[in-house]
């Protein structure tokens, strides 16, 4: 992967992972949902090496988060995303 897909592939992570740990009361649930399902319905529209390489990227900077309360919703991503 390139810098720019790595810095890509983080900056979607962090903007992801934040929506969903966000409190319901700063992000109402059914809004960040609404944010949420079309970056996952795009995401998937791409091939499977896409999407394997793009799951493999976000799993190891997963592995390198240092905050223990995102590095499980971090780690769960892929899954999320559908791209596992």
């Amino acid at each position: 992967m390139t810098e720019l897909e790595r810095i890509l592939a983080k900056t979607l992570m962090d903007l992801i992972v934040s929506i969903d740990l966000a409190e319901d009361d700063d992000i109402d649930p059914d809004v960040a949902t609404a944010l949420l399902e079309p970056i996952a319905a795009h995401l998937n529209t791409t091939s499977a090496s896409n999407r394997q390489a793009l799951s493999t990227l976000l799993l190891d900077i997963a592995q390198q988060e240092t905050d223990p309360g995102w590095q499980p919703t971090a780690l769960d991503l892929p899954a999320a995303l559908g791209l596992v």
